[in-house]
C-alpha cells in the first residue's frame, strides 16, 4: 500500500490478524448485483463471511475458542 491511499478492508484484516491469509471471491448473477465473499485461512481452517466486520468477528471467536 502506498502512503496516503485509503486502507482496504482486506489490508485492515491483514494488519489486525497477521497470522491469517485472506482473499475474496466474487459471485455474479445476471439478475442481481455482484457479491463478494471474503475468506481467511490458517492451519487448515477456513472461515468465510460477506463482510470484513463479520469475518473479523469470526476470527476473534476462533482465536478465543481455540482448536
Amino acid at each position: 500500500m502506498r502512503t496516503g491511499e485509503p486502507q482496504s478492508d482486506l489490508d485492515k484484516l491483514h494488519e489486525d490478524f497477521p497470522g491469517w491469509q485472506f482473499g475474496s471471491v466474487w459471485a455474479t448473477a445476471a439478475s442481481g448485483p455482484d457479491a463478494r465473499r471474503i475468506y481467511a485461512t490458517r492451519d487448515g481452517r477456513l472461515i468465510t463471511a460477506w463482510t470484513a466486520a463479520q469475518l473479523a468477528a469470526a476470527i476473534r471467536g476462533e482465536e478465543r475458542d481455540g482448536p
